[in-house]
């Protein structure tokens, strides 16, 4: 994990909105890191083995899902006990943007707080049960030359592990059909286990990410001449999902992908994958997506609408957000909140509301849409 952190300056992501007619800011993890740190956040909490103890220590939270609502509902809850230490310490709120709110969300994504720590003895189990000392031996050359665990290097940089499953998996699948091994389906707590394993017994130095930022318009020009739009359209099927998705979750399905491809499969270079990554932001393939309807059932019992929507009691008019509210817009909202409105709902006898991650995002969908106007 401190590795990571270190990288993370080279990381860039685009963080994508709830809805593609949002423009898109783009999160830079360098930025990112640097609001983590000019913004006091590391007085109280831990972050790569540096920072204060008073507070969470975030590398210690890996595998609680990839989610730009999932950071929201986080702040969200933990607001009342930060405003607390913070006044106990007599440091301000400091202030967050919707750029920098897509900055910290890189940051985070580059410092692999959304993965859980990978375990090296089921690792080597899974390495073992899918045959892959069938073609790597551990520590020598395997059968045709197939270079061994010891000489991978230990992949830290997700784009790097994406483009590895990827081209890997193309030759692979033909191997091991040839030998009658089924290709095996991998989850991402799977590759993140192998990982752990594989970097154990890896020689090799670490491989952390490179510098550069991906480029959509590039990745949408290489989704097309790769063949990809033959099939995937980049219409609902592409970027919906359910879950949070994180890019371990991508370079799994990226093996698991490969077998299942008619005709031919074009190997990616380093810069390619990075580009198809940023086209594959842009069109939301890695965020969970709202529902408007549960959103709208959401700001009711969560009682929302007791402070915002009266003028009486000065809280932001909600219904200028229709068709502007983005996610990382969400996570700015949710930071200009303070002590004077957990004072107020308390005044009111309301309890400070929960939120899980979908129950975020479902909220974000209802500002964003129209139905909001008509209230």
């Amino acid at each position: 994990m401190r590795g990571w952190v270190q990288a993370a300056s080279w990381f860039v992501l685009g963080i994508a909105a709830v809805c593609a007619t949002v423009p898109l800011p783009m999160g830079d993890a360098a930025r990112g890191r640097e609001l983590f740190r000019s913004q006091g956040c590391l007085t109280c909490h831990g972050l790569g083995g540096s920072g204060g103890r008073s507070a969470p220590d975030l590398s210690a939270h890996g595998g609680r899902g990839f989610s730009p609502a999932g950071m929201t509902a986080l702040l969200w809850n933990h607001a009342p006990r930060m405003w607390a230490a913070m006044a106990k310490r007599g440091v301000a709120s400091p202030q967050m943007s919707e750029q920098q709110a897509a900055d910290l969300f890189a940051y985070f994504y580059a410092a692999r707080y959304f993965d859980r720590p990978g375990d090296r003895r089921r690792g080597g189990d899974l390495f073992n049960s899918y045959r892959c000392t069938d073609c790597h031996g551990g520590s020598t050359a395997g059968p045709g030359g197939a270079p061994p665990a010891s000489a991978w290097p230990s992949l830290g940089d997700p784009i790097a592990l994406a483009q590895q499953m990827w081209n890997h998996a193309a030759g692979m699948s033909q191997a091991m059909a040839k030998q009658g091994i089924p290709h095996p389906e991998l989850m991402a707590e799977d590759l993140l286990d192998l990982m752990a394993y594989v970097g154990r017994l890896s020689r090799a130095a670490p491989q952390m990410p490179k510098p550069g930022v991906g480029s959509a318009a590039s990745g949408e020009r290489i989704f097309s001449s790769k063949g990809c739009a033959g099939c995937h359209t980049g219409g609902p099927e592409t970027p919906t999902w359910r879950t949070r998705f994180s890019l371990t979750d991508f370079a799994a399905s990226l093996w698991n992908h490969a077998p299942k491809m008619p005709g031919s499969r074009p190997a990616l270079s380093y810069e390619e994958m990075r580009d198809l990554v940023a086209y594959l932001g842009a069109l939301q393939y890695f965020e969970e997506r709202g529902n408007l309807d549960r959103g709208e059932q959401v700001f009711a019992k969560k009682k929302c609408a007791a402070c915002h929507g009266q003028a009486a009691d000065r809280a932001p008019d909600l219904s200028d957000q229709a068709g502007r509210m983005s996610s990382p817009g969400m996570t700015a909202a949710v930071w200009k909140h303070d002590p004077r409105m957990l004072e107020q709902m308390r005044r009111q006898r309301i309890a400070w509301p929960r939120f899980t991650a979908t129950e975020m995002a479902d909220l974000t969908a209802f500002l964003h849409g129209p139905r909001l106007k008509r209230r």
